[in-house]
C-alpha cells in the first residue's frame, strides 16, 4: 500500500517538473519571438548597411548617417528642413567616411581622436569629409545621390607593445614617430586594412607613406613606432536607403536625382568619380 502511494507521488511530482520544463521551453519560444520582432524592425534590409544595436553596436545607430545626408541636403538646398539630431549626445572619437558608385570609392574621410558631442561632431565632420578632404574635390550636389555614408565610434584604445601589437579586421591603428625633426602621426580605421587585403606589415608601410615617409622604410623606423590600437563601432548607409526615409529628397534635387534600378549609378552626370 506505501509503496502504491510513494509511486503515485512520484507521478505527480514528475508531472509537476515536466510541466514546468514546458512553460519554461514556452517562455524561451515567446522571448525568441518578441526579439526577432525588434530586430526585423529596426534592421533595414539593405546588404551595404553595417552595424546596428543587433550587430553588436550599443551607441551607433542608423540615424547618425541618415543625420550625415540630412546636413549634406542643408548644405547645398536651403529648403531643406534643418536638420535635428535624434541619436544621443554622448561624447566621443569619431570618424565621417563618404565613398561613391558602385565600386564605394573613397570619396572623403575626417575625423578626429578627440572626444566631442556626438550631435556637434558629426554635424561638424560630416561637411567637412565631404567639402574639405585634401585629397579630393569638393562633393558636389550632383554626386549626392551616388553616395554612401560611414559614422564610426572609436572605442576602446590601447597602447600596442610594438607595431605588430594588433589585429587586422578587429584594430584600427593610429602610430606617432619621428621623422626628420619633427613627429608624423597617422592612422587607418579597422576595416582599411582587411578591405585592401593587407598584411600587418603592409598596413604599417601604407600607414608611414601617408604620414609622408619617402626614404627608404628601414627595421629602426618601424620600431620606433608608438602604435595605439582602437576599435569603432560602425554603421553605413547608401542614398537608396536614405530616400526611403526622406521622401521629399528627389524634388529639392530637382533634376540632379535619377532613380537607382538594379543597382546601376544614380546620377544621370558623368563625373570622374564614376567607376
Amino acid at each position: 500500500m506505501e509503496g502504491e502511494k510513494k509511486r503515485s507521488v512520484d507521478s505527480e511530482t514528475s508531472g509537476k517538473e515536466r510541466k514546468k520544463v514546458k512553460i519554461s521551453e514556452e517562455d524561451k519560444q515567446e522571448s525568441s519571438s518578441v526579439d526577432k520582432s525588434l530586430i526585423s524592425e529596426e534592421t533595414p534590409k539593405n546588404k551595404r548597411t553595417m552595424g546596428s544595436h543587433s550587430n553588436g553596436n550599443t551607441v551607433a545607430t542608423l540615424d547618425m548617417c541618415e543625420f550625415c545626408f540630412d546636413v549634406l541636403m542643408a548644405h547645398f538646398f536651403k529648403k531643406f528642413d534643418k536638420p535635428s539630431p535624434t541619436f544621443t549626445n554622448d561624447s566621443y572619437p569619431l570618424f565621417v567616411t563618404w565613398k561613391i558608385g558602385n565600386k564605394m570609392s573613397l570619396r572623403g574621410c575626417i575625423g578626429t581622436f578627440t572626444s566631442l558631442s556626438l550631435h556637434k561632431g558629426i554635424k561638424e565632420y560630416a561637411l567637412t569629409s565631404a567639402m574639405n578632404d585634401s585629397r579630393f574635390n569638393p562633393v558636389s550636389k550632383h554626386e549626392i545621390s551616388q553616395l554612401s555614408v560611414s559614422v564610426s565610434l572609436l572605442v576602446g584604445f590601447e597602447d600596442g607593445t610594438d607595431y605588430l601589437d594588433w589585429t587586422v579586421g578587429v584594430h584600427g591603428i593610429k602610430i606617432e614617430f619621428l621623422y626628420g625633426r619633427s613627429t608624423k602621426t597617422a592612422t587607418f580605421l579597422p576595416d582599411v586594412a582587411k578591405e585592401q587585403g593587407w598584411t600587418k606589415e603592409e598596413t604599417v608601410e601604407s600607414l608611414l607613406k601617408k604620414a609622408g615617409v619617402r626614404s627608404q622604410m628601414t627595421q629602426a623606423l618601424k620600431d620606433s613606432i608608438k602604435l595605439i590600437r582602437y576599435r569603432s563601432e560602425k554603421v553605413e548607409m547608401d542614398f537608396e536607403e536614405y530616400l526611403t526615409r526622406r521622401q521629399n529628397v528627389p524634388e529639392l534635387l530637382n533634376g540632379c536625382y535619377v532613380p537607382l534600378t538594379n543597382g546601376q549609378s544614380s546620377s544621370k552626370y558623368s563625373n570622374g568619380y564614376r567607376q
